[in-house]
């Protein structure tokens, strides 16, 4: 492939070399491990997430005497609200420190494939996005290092529409109506997701009455919730990937309906997810709707749980802490089977051609773009409704932890 690693060795001597000597430049003495992540920003508690797993993965391989014989060492990169160009800053400081992954949760859209992509070493990241998928798909030969470990954000859609009108029958509620509201924010990932879902609900019968684009940020929904008020959907469907945006929307639709009412379910692709929702809803979130790809199935997780809470004194906030560690495992027994870390040919042969068992289902990477396979039989997308402030599993069967409730403003 590319002459990085060449490259790499020499920016890693360099480095050596002004830190007072060349120790170390005829081999790595500790494997580094590059991590990009939302560390400030309006993602950063998703990243906090991250590092937690990364730092828990780390210490316990290193516990256990390492990988082949050596440490490993984290080096965090900061890539804040998912900006270009601190993607590519981060790249550049990765390359120079010489890591031989690059692991994240996730990292933007298209920019991070790109720019890791670059690279020989495995970029292994939940992105979630087609945009990183169809840089990889259009040149697997350049980017055959980059994986997604985990399905792409249009699955929400498909999934979404196969599911959402199902909810009706199993909470005990009719639908008034045939109709939906969209509210979306002007990201790719929330668009291409809503898209897919808008088009295979028309083909089903139903009626958009309400679709607006938004930017991150808004304050005020007031107007929105007025056109939903008089248009009066049985489903309102909400897809920006902001905790902010979404405990200020869902707080004002339970103060503009709470009293007299409002005969329809709201849900929220991905970001109830996030750590900070249910603090920031409050009981306002109580009947939310939502739904994850990098959902957490394992029966192992319990005991992942209690190790975790024993070593940071606080339990896992969101399904990434289970994720990344799967992404991490990926790629440990990818170079444990080649014998080598730094022999990145063989390491993404082994992770391409791997199937793996993890905490959010089992993996396997399609080839024609080597994103992980979704559904129940590789990595089931969860539905969940949230209850008395906290997250329940209503769906898929097998791993359903209760049952849907009327949500509190139908009355």
């Amino acid at each position: 492939m590319r002459k990085t690693a060449l490259k790499i060795i020499i920016a890693a001597c360099l480095l050596t070399v002004l830190s007072g000597g060349l120790a170390g430049c005829g081999g790595k003495d500790v494997i580094k491990i590059g991590a990009p992540m939302p560390l400030t920003g309006p993602y950063a508690s998703d990243g906090e997430q991250f590092q937690m797993a990364l730092q828990m993965a780390i210490d316990e391989q290193n516990a256990q005497g390492g990988l082949l014989g050596k440490q490993l060492e984290l080096v965090p990169g900061d890539v804040g609200a998912l900006e270009a160009e601190k993607i590519k800053a981060v790249g550049e400081i990765l390359s120079g420190e010489g890591v031989d992954l690059v692991l994240t949760g996730y990292a933007d859209s298209g920019v991070d494939a790109r720019v890791f992509g670059e690279y020989d070493m495995p970029y292994l990241h939940a992105d979630a996005m087609s945009a990183d998928t169809d840089v990889v798909a259009s040149d697997l030969e350049k980017y055959g290092n980059v994986f997604q470990y985990c399905p792409s954000e249009v699955s929400y859609g498909y999934d979404a529409a196969e599911n959402l009108f199902k909810v009706p029958a199993q909470m005990g509620w009719t639908e008034p109506n045939k109709k939906v509201a969209a509210i979306r924010a002007d990201y790719s990932y929330n668009v291409l997701a809503s898209d897919k879902f808008l088009e295979l609900a028309k083909e089903k019968g139903y009626e958009v009455v309400v679709d607006e684009i938004v930017q991150f940020g808004t304050v005020e929904w007031g107007p929105i919730l007025s056109k939903i008020q008089e248009t009066q959907p049985a489903y309102v469907t909400f897809w920006i990937l902001d905790p902010t945006d979404a405990s200020r929307f869902i707080i004002q639709f339970t103060e503009k309906f709470g009293a007299n009412g409002y005969n329809g379910l709201v849900y929220m692709q991905y970001t109830p997810n996030f750590p900070e929702f249910l603090t920031l809803a409050g009981e306002a979130g109580n009947g939310v709707i939502w739904s994850t790809s990098v959902g957490v199935v394992s029966p192992d997780a319990p005991e992942y749980a209690a190790r975790w809470t024993e070593k940071f004194k606080v339990e896992p906030k969101s399904t990434y802490a289970y994720s990344v560690r799967d992404g991490f495992e990926i790629w440990v027994q990818a170079v444990e089977k080649a014998g080598c870390v730094d022999c990145y040919d063989k390491v993404n042969e082994n992770i391409r051609t791997m199937t793996y068992q993890g905490f959010a289902g089992f993996y396997q990477f399609d080839p024609k773009d080597q994103q992980a396979k979704f559904g129940d039989e590789f990595i089931p997308t969860l539905w969940y409704q949230v209850q008395d402030g906290k997250h329940v599993i209503m769906g898929p069967a097998a791993h359903k932890q209760g049952d849907y409730q009327l949500p509190p403003w139908i009355k």
